[in-house]
This record gives C-alpha cells, structure tokens and sequence, in this order.
C-alpha cells in the first residue's frame, strides 16, 4: 500500500505514440482539419477521407481547428489510440443585425404542437420546417391515408424518387433510401425519428393508422444534429400516442422532450450477433461450443470476452467457466485501464467485491495521477469491509492534493468528500471515531444520491431525468455541449458525476441514457450507484451496470421510488 501511495510522486518519461482517426461533420469527412499538438508549431492535415495521423505522448493536447467549425481540444491518455471525431459548426453571435422574423423558441413551438400540424416533434425538440432552411416532405392530418399494409407499402406509394427496400412480410428489414445514386449498394439508407426515438431500420412494427405527422429531411443541415448515422436523411414520425406535458425548470439543467426507450428486449436485438447465438443456444453446453467457435474470430476484442463472461455468469449461472473465461484471456485485458475498470464494474454489479478491489489496485498502478483512483480504491476497500484502508486513501488523495501531486477539480473533490464523510459517519464505531464528528451535507441528508460513473473518459452520452410529474431534464456529457467539464475531468483524471433528488418530490422517478459514442468506436460500460436515504440509519445502496453501444438510441437505467421526507 505504501509503494502505491507514493507512485504520483515518481516522474516517468513517456514516449510517443501513433494516433490516427477520422474526421466528420456528422455525414461527410473533411478534408484539411488541422491537427497539431498544442504549444508546438508542426501541424498535420486530414487528407480527403477526413484521416489523419499524428505523434503525441500522454499529457499532450491535441488541437483539433477547422473554418466555420468549433476547435476541440482533447487530452491525450494511457490508452489514447483512435480519435476519430465529428465536428460542429462554431455559430457566433453578430452584433447589430436587423431580423426581419423572428424565429420561435421551443417552449413557443411546444405550446403550438397541438394545434399546428406543421410542427414536429423530434430527438432533438421540436421544429418547424417552415421556417427552416432546406427541403422537407410534409404529409399532415387527412393527407396520411393507410395505403398498403405496413409503413414500407404505405412509403413506397406515397413518396416518389425514394427507393424501398423490404416487404411487409419481414418489415423489419427494409430500408428507405432518400437520395439517388448510381449504385444503390453504395447508398445510405435514412434514419426515422419516430416520437423522438431513433431507429436506424424502417420500423415496420409502427401501425400507420397511428400516424398524425410524416416529415422527411433531405437537407444535411436539418439531419447534422442526429450525427454520421443520418448522412441518408432522416423520416420523422409524430403519431397518436405521444403527450406533450407542460415541463418545469430546474436551474442549471437543461429542460427536455421526455425520449421513448428502447425495451430490453429491442436492446437484445441489436447485440452483437455472438451474443444472440450464444442466448439462443438451448443448453450451457451449446452456449459453450457457441463461444469457442467465436473466440476465434474476435480474439483481439476484449469485449467479446467482457460480453461472453457476463453472460455465462449471470445469464446462464455458469460461473465456473465465466471465471474460466477471464482466467484464460487476462493477457489480453491486463494494462488497458478502460477494459479493466469496465470489468470492475460488472463484478460490483455481481457483488464480487473482492475481485472488483484486485482490479481497482492494477488500475491505480496504471493511472497513479487519476483522481479518480483514489476514490475507486477507496470505494473497493469500504465495500470490501476493510474501513481503515478506505479512510486511509481518502486522506492519502487529500494530502497528495494538498502537496500539489495531484490536480484538482471542484467537482470531484465534493463527490469524494460526500463519500468519506459518509464513510465516517457510517463506519465511525469501527473505525474508532466518534460518529457525531463527521454529519453528511444537509443538502444530501435523507436523499436519493444517484452516483454516475463510466470507463471510457471520451464516452459522449445524455443522461435523462424524468419526474414524477413528467418533466424531463437532460445533462449532456458531449465535447459539443459541455466541452469545458470534459477537459477538466480528463486534466484531474476522472469520469463521474452526482445528481441528488430531493426528499420533496416523492414518487417514481425514471433515468435514461442516450449514447453517442466514443473516439474510439467501442462500447463504452456506465455504472450507477444509487443511495437511497442518505446519511441516515435507514441508508441503502445499490449498484447497476449497463454496457452502452447503441449509438442515438435511449435506453432506460432504472427507475427510483424516491421515499420523500421521512
């Protein structure tokens, strides 16, 4: 423990590595992004696929810069090899401009919906095409008519110059091409927006007597928002079933449309095909024949081995060869902070304290220099029932701070606070402290604290609160909307956030997830420890896990029943 606790003290030199990625504006690459270490003068170009290459060592920050486009810095990491980036127009505000039309807000937009059919509802709230730049097909009220048997039947006689694909016998495989090309196998097929939940398949399930609105967007600037997946257009779809309810305002929160979810199960259907194989095998000795013969193919994925352990062990109870799987492919998992933490993860999920806190000391060896180190061992070592030690790194990662071996970070530094007063007011007696020195912040005192952890630091995702009443408040973890909070995460070196429901607004409260990706075109593992009644006698903790790899799709993380006051 000593030899870790002095490892941020040790300078170590560390050398170059070959980064390479791709650059987007969300569908088509650019050519000629200027890439450059910042501080240096020896920048390098994107060439005309938007792919670049550079030479940089963790520490460094590399400076992404573009015309008409906003700069994004990103620092680079131990495991930092692939950044393939997509990036946003820079708007600017200019100064004495007459407007001839004023364009609506969306809370105007919003109150309008009912009684405007030439308004839409979508992911990204909600728009008029009107008053809008770009082509849209609008089809609204009386003009929506049920030709043919499914949504497929009902596009491909309605519209003209779209291209079909599929029947209605397996809806579920067709597509929908908006734009002409020579090779309709080089083609990109269009997105559907139905009621603010993405599809990237034509969702023939959809009965189109359910339908009020059809748009579709041609123009890359209406669809830029929805990212590279609509570079084919996007079709949004309003029906019958969605409310739109008056929504109230939390400071510092932005205020949303409330997102359909995906079910479970519609999240199994997209899994990787493996993972299909592997659940519909009809005995544990066919799941088995079904992993050795894929263990093949991806043995250079540590997911696959992340997916085929979660499975065995909590799908199928086989937990002796879920062991087994781990055991035989540690080479391949040891030294990656990321695959490693994500690991932790699911063993906390599982309950395997003892294994997660083995994996939390290689990861401090690893990252010595991260916050988040600290608190992740300290957290192991309390689960664990060893308080003295988790004490001991709280005051370690406090006086490391204080001595200026490690950066610090607003932010963090009350996440971990909440956590070590914790400690000392719950564990006191054991620790041999009186309880009544340490009291939890009045503000925490009887609340659901929702902790949020995830493994990969350039994960990109919306998290979504919707209240008892309905109302819905997003916190977007992007470069493009909270690029100031992720750089300083990555210079403190941790990947958590703290959301605090008050004890005044009792009822269930439900929390999703939208994911936008990573740099790096991996799933990325988010962690969710929920307390219930903090700092009383009463206090309960749980720990979910949930592994992020459908890009722009909402998923549910859990729901709460928040006790209220007591």
């Amino acid at each position: 423990m000593f030899v870790l606790l002095c490892l941020p003290a040790l300078v170590m030199a560390q050398e170059d590595r070959l980064i390479k990625g791709k650059i987007t504006d969300g569908s088509e690459s650019l050519q000629d992004v200027r890439v450059v270490i910042e501080g240096e003068s020896n920048p390098v170009f994107t060439n005309s696929e938007g792919r670049y290459e550079v030479e940089a060592a963790p520490g460094d920050v590399l400076l992404y810069t573009y015309t008409g486009m906003k700069d994004i810095r990103i620092l680079v990491e131990d495991v930092t090899r692939f950044l393939n980036l997509v990036m946003v127009p820079d708007y600017t505000e200019l100064e004495e401009v007459t407007m001839t039309k004023r364009l609506k807000s969306q809370a105007e937009l919003q109150q309008e919906y009912p009684g405007n059919e030439r308004i839409f509802q979508t992911a990204f709230g909600f728009i008029e095409p009107d008053a809008t730049a770009g082509r849209v097909r609008m089809l609204t009220g009386d003009q929506i008519n049920p030709i043919g048997v499914c949504l497929l039947d009902f596009l491909r006689n309605r519209f003209a110059n779209i291209t079909v694909q599929g029947t209605c016998s397996k809806p579920d495989e067709g597509r929908v091409f908006l734009r002409a090309q020579s090779s309709i196998f080089r083609q990109v097929p269009a997105i559907f927006d139905v009621d603010g939940m993405i599809y990237t398949s034509a969702p023939g399930w959809l009965d189109i007597n359910l339908i009020e609105r059809m748009a579709i967007f041609y123009n890359r600037s209406m669809a830029v928002r929805y990212g590279s997946v609509a570079a084919g257009g996007v079709i949004v779809i309003n029906t019958a079933n969605v409310s739109y309810k008056a929504q109230d305002k939390i400071p510092g929160i932005t205020t949303a449309t409330t997102k359909k979810s995906l079910s479970a199960g519609q999240l199994a259907e997209n899994a990787p095909t493996y993972l299909q194989e592997l659940r519909a095998a009809n005995s544990t000795e066919e799941a088995q024949a079904v992993y050795r013969q894929y263990a093949r193919k991806y043995s250079a994925s540590p997911y696959f081995y992340l997916d085929a352990y979660e499975h065995f062990y909590s799908e199928r109870s086989d937990r002796e060869f879920a062991d087994r799987i781990i055991e035989d492919n540690n080479f391949r998992l040891a030294g990656n902070a990321v695959v490693l933490k994500a690991l932790a993860y699911l063993y906390q999920d599982q309950g395997r304290e003892m294994k997660a806190r083995e994996l939390y000391k290689e990861i401090f060896i690893l990252r010595p220099e991260y916050s988040q180190s600290y608190l992740d061992m300290a957290n192991a070592y309390r689960d664990a029932g060893q308080y003295a030690k988790a004490a001991a790194l709280f005051g370690r990662y406090q006086y490391l701070l204080y001595e200026g071996f490690l950066i610090g970070s607003d932010d963090f530094w009350l996440i971990q606070q909440h956590d070590s007063d914790n400690l000392f007011q719950m564990e006191g007696e054991d620790l041999g402290t009186d309880m009544r020195q340490v009291t939890t912040d009045p503000y925490l005192e009887g609340a659901t604290r929702l902790v949020f952890e995830w493994n990969n630091s350039e994960a990109e995702f919306e998290l979504q609160f919707i209240n008892p009443n309905g109302a819905a408040y997003d916190w977007k973890h992007t470069y493009a909307d909270n690029s100031s909070r992720i750089e300083d995460e990555k210079i403190s070196g941790y990947s958590t956030a703290e959301y605090v429901i008050d004890p005044s607004t009792p009822g269930p409260w439900q929390v999703n997830v939208t994911y936008l990706g990573n740099k790096s075109l991996t799933p990325s593992y988010l962690k969710v420890t929920t307390y219930t009644q903090f700092g009383t006698s009463k206090q309960q903790k749980r720990v979910d896990t949930h592994k992020l790899f459908l890009k722009g799709a909402s998923q549910e993380l859990l729901t709460i029943n928040n006790p209220g006051v007591q």
